[in-house]
């Protein structure tokens, strides 16, 4: 007994040490592959690190007009003293002097407005009229600061410009949208420094928000909404840890209350802990090994296989004849059992082989596991138990025994519900696939309507259909390449293919295109000669344009703004453009949101069709869709070849090819029972139904293969002491007891795996019930 507490206490401490060096890591990102075309490429390391995943997006409702207005103010600024944000935007962000001025310098050499003919007699003319009767309103101040050193008005029409998608109102030094009842809704935009898929970051950035909403001290009845791509990271790794918390706790309690019926033993629980102990620390060690870290989804996924793990102690102990040593025993079914270990191992090689990395965790994970359970199983716990050591499983009751006992043997009964099952599949078309990426989420349907609400009414770019530009060596390539992408997207635009796109160049021109505005920039004597011309009759004083004509002479010789002084004395114009621009591997892109795409097919041939050099065009939705396609055809191809393995090694194991396919058939007709089910449950099955249910005819291959094999015959009856389907339906259960509870769970991935296992053990015992020889009577 001692050396079995002393053991689990070691099994303990090593999963302690796994897990402090190698945290799990709750990030969905992390279960993507990283992607077989530039596109896929492209977007799997801007859902990592790019710019756009960091946003986040509030609202606060609740309250009086005014009261949201204080709230919003006192929130902002308590965001900009956290230091946890580049960028924190609200009613009350004005451009800071410096950030002004240099805008102003440079605003005709930003403004898409500066052509020659913007500085003739005729254009100037209803301007300085404009301008004229703005001074005669309440526009005055303003104008009177702005108007006469920029008649054109370039700088207002480059604000205006910047905020032609936002619906927001302005007032008291806050944003405001109305609700869908229509009651006022103060916004706020804020842009994180960590990464917007790192959970942990996002979540105190989420807290910090939290934190300075608090610290305004608001009324009751207002709240604060919260969205983004980096809520919904915090969101769904909070979802997937509660999961993996709740099946690890819960699964342990009924799996221990189950087996303590069975068995009446305490020291049989700490049996089973032993292979259970050793399968976790080995599948975890393997794959932070190969991995550098565990998902979190597959460390719930390799938990559940403790529950097959418990297996092989169970028959150990189950089938151990009377007079019969554990060492004995464990010697004497170690053929069978290595057998079914090897089996449901090779039942993993549909995930190994599928190129998703989540996937492939878990069937590194779930396959050292099993193998080390199947060892420990052999050579650690028969050296635990004293010989003489009362572990035995209580006998069923009559009302358990005896149904079971008239299901064996009735083949023709089993035949007919696989065959039942497959036409219901054919007339019906089975269950349908899903093929989106976002049904995967655990994130509510809710929180991403609200997303969509606030990214209309902030303005924020929808990202699922963007024009991606590079790699680039330089900004300035990016810039020019996005300049010409705008060009040749008109009649693109014109044609209904989309609505508009925001390229960086919106915000930066190009070096090459504030050149070419200098260029168009009148010179001095023909400014002058113009401005006379338009001002005749007008009661401007003499020299009131000298401000300018001041700014053009200057405007003329300046030098390109670039990137590096935009960030340096434009903070804010920097923050809208950081979004558009990222670099990877030392190369630059540009990113360009669409709007307004109905077709997103045509818009990818239309675009295709347009040559541009580094240049294409990606829609997330549609990408997501041939990968998962592209996905699930390798899964299938694998799990083909894991199928085929899977049978030949019965075949070789059991020494002919009818036995093999009499152990084979409970499992084949299982799979096809548990597809019927998930089409009678509306299940639109994923990769990972098509994994899990590969990956069944690994677990299940136990049930037949001992029922078979322990009955002492092939064909023909079994004594009616023969306790073998006891020892497989304390498998099924303490499979059951784990899987099953994966189908409560809220993460899609989860949930499915959960389900699809769940239909299919069952299906699998009764099956290879079914099949297995019927229990003599009376002889």
């Amino acid at each position: 007994m001692k050396r079995l507490v002393a053991l689990l206490l070691f099994l303990a401490g090593v999963g302690g040490m796994l897990a402090w060096l190698a945290p799990p890591r709750a990030d969905l990102v992390e279960f993507l592959p990283p992607g077989r075309t530039p596109a896929s490429a492209f977007l799997f390391r801007e859902l990592q690190s790019g710019a756009a995943t960091t946003l986040l997006l509030a609202a606060i409702e609740g309250a009086p007009r005014d009261e949201l207005a204080r709230l919003s103010r006192e929130t902002a600024a308590g965001l900009r003293a956290s230091g946890r944000f580049a960028f924190v935007g609200d009613g009350s962000l004005r451009l800071v002097e410096a950030e002004e001025a240099l805008l102003f310098r440079y605003r005709y050499l930003l403004s898409a407005d500066t052509r020659a003919e913007g500085f003739s007699a005729a254009a100037l003319r209803p301007r300085l009229e404009a301008l004229l009767d703005g001074l005669r309103s309440a526009a005055s101040p303003l104008l009177a600061r702005f108007g006469f050193a920029d008649p054109t008005g370039a700088f207002f029409g480059l604000m205006a410009a910047w905020l032609a998608e936002s619906r927001i109102e302005t007032s008291d030094g806050a944003w405001f949208a109305a609700t869908g009842a229509g009651a006022p809704r103060a916004l706020l935009v804020a842009r994180g420094l960590g990464a917007g898929m790192d959970a942990d970051a996002q979540q105190a950035a989420m807290d910090a928000f939290a934190a300075a909403f608090a610290a305004a001290h608001p009324a009751p009845s207002a709240r604060l909404l919260l969205s983004g791509p980096g809520v919904f990271a915090a969101a769904a790794a909070g979802q997937i840890k509660a999961d993996v918390q709740f099946v690890t706790l819960t699964s342990a309690a009924l799996l221990a209350a189950f087996l303590y019926w069975r068995f009446r033993s305490l020291l049989l629980l700490a049996l089973v802990a032993v292979p259970l102990g050793a399968a976790t620390v080995v599948g975890y060690a393997v794959t932070a090994l190969l991995f550098g870290t565990v998902h979190a989804v597959a460390l719930g996924f390799g938990v559940t296989m403790l529950g097959v793990a418990v297996d092989y102690p169970i028959l150990l102990l189950t089938l151990r004849r009377p007079g019969e040593t554990l060492r004995d025993a464990a010697a004497r079914i170690w053929p069978t059992l290595r057998l079914a270990a090897v089996a449901a191992a090779a039942g993993l090689l549909a995930m190994l082989g599928s190129g998703l990395p989540g996937l492939v965790q878990i069937g590194v994970f779930a396959g050292a596991g099993l193998l080390a359970a199947a060892a420990t199983t052999r050579w650690v716990v028969p050296h635990l138990v004293p010989d003489g050591a009362p572990v035995a499983a209580r006998p069923l009751p009559r009302w358990m025994v005896a149904p079971l006992d008239a299901l064996r043997g009735r083949r023709i009964a089993a035949l007919a519900l696989v065959l039942l099952a497959a036409v219901f599949l054919v007339v019906t078309g089975g269950p349908g696939r899903q093929r989106d990426l976002a049904a995967l989420s655990p994130i509510p349907a809710a929180q991403q309507a609200l997303d969509a609400e606030l990214r209309g009414q902030l303005g924020a770019p929808d990202v699922r259909s963007l024009f991606v530009i590079g790699p680039a060596a330089s900004d300035a390539e990016v810039l020019r390449r996005a300049e010409d992408l705008a060009e040749a997207l008109r009649p693109l635009v014109q044609r209904g293919l989309l609505s508009g796109v925001d390229l960086p160049s919106r915000y930066l021109p190009s070096p090459d295109l504030q050149r070419a505005r200098q260029a168009a920039l009148p010179e001095p004597a023909a400014l002058d000669a113009a401005l006379r011309a338009a001002a005749a009759g007008l009661p401007f004083r003499a020299g009131a344009f000298a401000p300018f004509q001041a700014a053009v002479e200057e405007s003329r010789i300046l030098p390109p703004l670039g990137l590096a002084a935009l960030a340096d004395s434009a903070p804010t114009v920097a923050a809208r453009l950081a979004p558009l621009l990222a670099r990877h591997d030392g190369a630059v892109w540009g990113i360009g949101p669409a709007t307004g795409v109905g077709d997103p097919v045509a818009l990818e041939a239309a675009a295709a069709a347009l040559g541009l050099p580094g240049v294409l065009f990606l829609d997330v939705k549609l990408e997501m869709e041939r990968l998962l396609d592209d996905y699930g055809q390798s899964t299938m191809g694998w799990g083909l070849a894991g199928a085929v393995l899977v049978l030949a090694l019965l075949m070789a194991g059991l020494r002919g090819m009818r036995r093999g396919l009499g152990i084979a058939a409970p499992i084949g007709g299982a799979v096809i029972v548990s597809l019927a089910v998930l089409t009678l449950a509306g299940e639109a099955i994923s990769l990972f139904h098509m994994a899990s249910l590969l990956l069944l005819a690994g677990l299940a291959i136990d049930y037949s293969l001992f029922l078979a094999q322990n009955s002492g015959k092939q064909n023909g009856d079994v004594s009616p002491n023969d306790d073998s389907i006891g020892a497989v339906l304390n498998c099924a259960m303490s499979t059951l007891l784990t899987f099953g509870l994966l189908a409560f769970c809220e993460t899609p991935v989860l949930h499915g795996i959960g389900l699809t296992v769940a239909a299919g053990v069952v299906a699998a015992f009764l099956l290879a019930c079914a099949m297995s020889p019927r229990v003599a009577h009376g002889r």
